[in-house]
């Protein structure tokens, strides 16, 4: 087993989690479409995770070459990964009986999710030297650098505001943003 699978292995099981988690609100809500509406907010915030969550996945693909089988590695990755779970978790309530529509439920909880994701990309960034080595910064692309910055003021103000329609384009411009990446992947390889 190589260093990069060692470490993989446990990261990829806690983001399968995530995105299981997430997978599975949406199918608990689309079997109570009758009497459950989804909404704009919730569905968007569901997407920007799962998307948020695959390109940390890719990332950790994109670091096979330098990623060291111990502990420096694993409790970093483990701690990223663990938010990335608990923002997948948060999405979507418990109890879908109890309700009619999930804005009041988004509304409450956006910011831990959203707080989760900025917290995971903050600690992915500062550990990246430590965990990574030299080579750290080799791979990083100037869509990657944009991005980053535009996350960090989009998500504030979708985490903060008390506006659900202003909480909704700021998660539309941060799920636009992630689905770019593949095509800026495409454009410069």
């Amino acid at each position: 087993m190589s260093n990069f699978e060692y470490v993989f292995s446990l990261l990829v099981i806690i983001l399968g989690l995530g995105l299981a988690e997430v997978l599975g609100g949406i199918a608990r809500c689309v079997r109570r479409r009758e009497t459950l509406r989804i909404g704009w907010a919730t569905g968007l915030l569901a997407t920007w995770v799962m998307t948020e969550t695959v390109i940390f996945w890719e990332i950790i693909w994109q670091s096979r070459n330098v990623l060291s089988n111990n502990s420096i590695a694993l409790f970093p990755g483990f701690a990223v990964t663990g938010l990335y779970y608990f923002a997948g978790a948060l999405v979507f309530p418990e109890d879908l009986d109890r309700q009619a529509s999930l804005d009041d439920y988004f509304m409450r909880e956006k910011a831990r999710v959203i707080g989760a994701i900025l917290a995971a990309v903050v600690l992915a960034f500062g550990w990246r030297r430590l965990v990574m080595g030299p080579e750290a910064w080799a791979g990083v692309s100037l869509y990657a650098w944009v991005s980053l910055a535009a996350i960090y003021v989009i998500a504030p103000v979708a985490m903060l505001t008390r506006r659900r329609n202003v909480a909704i384009a700021a998660l539309a411009l941060l799920v636009v943003i992630d689905l770019l990446d593949p095509i800026e992947s495409l454009i410069w390889p």
